[in-house]
């Protein structure tokens, strides 16, 4: 390799990790990801029980009223502390694979 296209070849590994970094920058849970585990805690009280009928209580609160748990969902993700996700773990480590070639 000659050192114009040498030159050329660490400029686009340069790009790429500048926008491997954007990425993390702006990495964002996406609410509907945590949605399973969000009704799991909802559900880990047991049911709701109207006479003989048995209902989740995530279903409930969808159907009842949905502002309230979009918002308890958004809550749920907020919380959650993006460094220690597997979505945000795998950049990093694309990033730092990156930095070593």
């Amino acid at each position: 390799m000659n050192k114009k296209e040498l030159e050329k070849a660490i400029e686009e590994k340069k790009k790429e990790i500048g926008e491997k970094v954007k990425e993390l920058d702006n990495f964002e849970l996406d609410p509907e990801n945590y949605r399973d585990e969000f009704d799991e805690i909802l559900d880990s009280e047991g049911d709701i029980i109207i006479g003989s009928l048995h209902y989740l209580p995530s279903e409930v609160l969808k159907t009842v009223d949905p502002t309230a748990y979009n918002c308890g969902l958004l809550d749920y993700v907020d919380a959650i502390q993006r460094e220690n996700t597997k979505e945000y773990l795998s950049l990093k480590e694309e990033l730092a694979n990156l930095d070593d070639e």
